[in-house]
């Protein structure tokens, strides 16, 4: 199979196996990742075009918020595609990426400088914020039924509002490279600019306590 092929293939894998996925983290998530790391990439010229692209596309196909207990389930999946495709030989380093490429790893192993990882979060991150990342993190607010905000118990909740200040508006000073870095400053002041009017929408909608 030939690396056209190949991705193809891995195209078709990664449609099925996100399918009950919310429309936050479905394939245009992943398009949308993949064009972000192959622009990346031609800024940075730091990485190989054709396992960045099919470690773009296989990033999310064992996300903890869906697979859950069956995470090594998944991890095996991925390695036996690769293994029938003929990518064995590439089949380590992308399943290291995709197993260290969420913000919310704890305790990353594996080669943590692999210029493909940087990359492929440096996408993922991308896409997590400014308008999209707004319009996503509002999808899968109400995918899991969360609050949009609740000011009496913010502290303490898990809303879409809350969700800004635990990760979001995090994201910008976590970029890997100078490109992603340059990127994510637009994004970052739009989310400001929609917190600020929120916020004061918010508080027009709450009626005044007469004294």
């Amino acid at each position: 199979m030939n690396k056209t092929e190949a991705i193809k293939a891995t195209e078709e894998f990664v449609r099925q196996n996100m399918a009950g996925y919310d429309s936050g983290h479905d394939w245009w998530h992943i398009e949308r990742v993949r064009r972000l790391a192959l622009y990346i990439n031609e800024q940075e010229a730091a990485a190989d075009p054709f396992i960045l692209e099919v470690t773009a596309l296989l990033h999310d196909s064992v996300d903890s918020k869906f697979a859950g207990s069956e995470t090594e389930k998944g991890f095996a999946r991925i390695e036996l595609f690769m293994d029938e495709i003929g990518l064995t030989n590439i089949k380590e380093q992308v399943v290291s990426v995709v197993r260290n490429v969420s913000f919310s790893k704890k305790n990353p192993s594996g080669n943590l400088k692999d210029p493909v990882l940087f990359i492929i979060q440096d996408a993922d991150r991308l896409d997590a914020i400014g308008a999209i990342g707004i319009a996503r993190a509002f999808n899968y607010g109400g995918f899991r039924n969360n609050k949009i905000y609740n000011p009496e118990t913010e502290q303490k909740s898990s809303s879409t509002i809350s969700h800004f200040y635990e990760k979001l508006l995090v994201l910008k000073s976590g970029m890997n490279t100078l490109t992603a870095k340059r990127l994510a400053i637009e994004r970052h002041e739009f989310m400001e600019v929609f917190l600020k009017q929120f916020y004061s929408e918010w508080e027009f909608g709450v009626p005044k306590v007469k004294s």
